[in-house]
């Protein structure tokens, strides 16, 4: 284990102070004088209308002709009615019950699982 010295360690020296900067002087510059816009007198210039375009071609009208019915359908064949035959239910087989159902209705587990792991 190292065991501490008592002596003195002076403080790290002090940097220097930075070189001080030249303060900005201030100077008025007065904003450039806006010159006046020129003024152009309107100019009177004639524009003709556009052409007109011809007129369409005249488009032929469509004639009347005659369309026969469609053909009559064949009346359908007549259905037979159904025949009222009775299809009894299959019989129940006995079902037979392990355990009786308390009589609230709810069944409850009362045989814990097995689990049996198998070792390699």
């Amino acid at each position: 284990m190292i065991q501490p010295s008592k002596s003195y360690i002076p403080p790290a020296p002090v940097a220097p102070a930075p070189a001080p900067v030249a303060q900005p002087t201030n100077t008025y510059v007065p904003p450039a004088p806006v010159a006046p816009a020129p003024v152009s007198q309107p100019t009177n210039t004639y524009v003709p209308p556009a052409p007109v375009a011809p007129a369409p071609a005249p488009v032929a009208q469509p004639t009347n002709t005659y369309v026969p019915p469609a053909p009559v359908a064949p009346a359908p064949a007549p259905v037979s009615q159904p025949t009222n035959t009775y299809i009894p239910p299959a019989p129940v087989s006995p079902v037979e019950e392990v355990e009786q159902t308390p009589a609230d209705g709810y069944r409850y587990k009362t045989v814990r699982r097995v689990v049996y792991r198998h070792r390699a």
